[in-house]
């Protein structure tokens, strides 16, 4: 009964939301050219080199597929205990918390960056496993923030609410409306390949393989991105929500050589219908290879039940992934939720597998 309830639901919501038909998938799009085209068409944001296709029919085969997982065991995720002190003051270098999902405290020297802040109960629906990784009132009120899309597991009105309105934000075109609505003026919106400063912040919003929809804005009406954050001392790149694509090398190309690479893996199944807009912990593997980024930070796992695989089985599959490659776990951090990982310097860190291959001018 709930199963039906569902894709009944899902089908008028999906039936009822305006999109113009996709263009079909041209291979000759995948080269770096396709990043910089036209983004917006006909009032709609898409991707100009694979436009998501899946639809209402789609999502309905997806859940009428029997599951071939079996989740029955509880999640075995490591979470340690963290009251976010540590987030207020300065770091002498840099130091990065996993809080859950995809939200990851970024503390460089006095500032602290927030990716897509989640402390909030649910996703909409899905009920988190565990409590976010530091309490919300450890954040910093002069705190920045970047938000990649309006899915609920990535942008969160709990959390948007909670903070203080001197947060900073940095969002994708569209979504500023969104934050003034709720009294958050401090927000800055931008589209792909645009930056904007912040004391010696440099934001970047860059290209990403997703989509968007949320109550009250239709599908694909904002636009979804990756972030480029670059404090002066450390480059971060952050992926937010999106499948492999040819970004990653374009990246890596014009941005290198980038610190640390946060990467998402896990929400990945079954691979027909997540190929487009979720990597798998195999692709994953293959972006931070791309990039060219000396440290991967797994997140995207642990923490929401978003799809058929365990929350616990992106870690394991990555770590499967690198032995098949014939790679070890060098320059990959998996972070139990709250744990803290100092970033390396540049001169004595381990250095992923393609970080010492030169850098091409742009």
């Amino acid at each position: 009964m709930r199963r039906t309830l569902l894709i009944a639901l899902a089908v008028v919501a999906m039936a009822c939301l305006p999109y113009p038909e996709p263009r079909p998938y041209d291979p000759g799009a995948d080269d770096a050219a396709s990043l910089y085209a036209p983004y917006r068409r006909d009032g709609y944001f898409e991707t100009p080199w694979r436009p998501f296709s899946k639809g209402a029919l789609d999502l309905v085969r997806w859940m009428l597929t029997r599951n071939p997982y079996d989740k029955s065991a509880a999640p075995q995720v490591e979470v340690v205990a963290n009251s976010g002190a540590d987030l207020a003051g300065r770091q002498n270098s840099a130091r990065i918390t996993w809080v859950g999902h995809a939200t990851f405290a970024i503390h460089d020297g006095d500032d602290v960056v927030l990716t897509d802040p989640h402390f909030g109960h649910r996703a909409l629906v899905p009920a988190r496993y565990f409590p976010p990784g530091v309490p919300i009132e450890a954040v910093p009120d002069d705190a920045l923030a970047v938000v990649s899309h309006n899915h609920y597991d990535h942008l969160d009105a709990y959390t948007v609410d909670t903070l203080a309105p001197s947060v900073r934000w940095f969002v994708p075109l569209g979504l500023a409306d969104w934050f003034r609505a709720r009294g958050r003026d401090n927000v800055v919106e931008l589209g792909w390949w645009e930056s904007a400063r912040h004391g010696r912040w440099t934001m970047t919003c860059l290209p990403a393989q997703h989509w968007s929809r949320r109550i009250g804005q239709g599908t694909n009406e904002t636009l979804w991105c990756s972030w480029l954050l670059e404090s002066g001392d450390y480059r971060y790149y952050f992926a937010g929500d999106t499948g492999y694509f040819h970004g990653f090398a374009e990246f890596g190309r014009r941005f290198g050589p980038i610190d640390v690479a946060m990467l998402p893996i896990g929400a990945y199944e079954p691979r027909w219908f997540m190929r487009e807009q979720h990597m798998d912990p195999a692709e994953a593997y293959r972006g931070f290879l791309a990039l060219g980024a000396r440290l991967l930070l797994q997140m995207q796992c642990g923490r929401f039940d978003l799809t058929p695989e365990p929350v616990d089985e992106a870690p394991k599959a990555l770590r499967r992934a690198v032995e098949e490659a014939g790679a070890t776990m060098d320059g990959i951090e998996v972070m139990a939720i709250g744990g803290s990982w100092h970033v390396p310097e540049r001169a004595t860190a381990s250095l992923g597998p393609t970080a010492q291959q030169p850098r091409t001018s742009p």
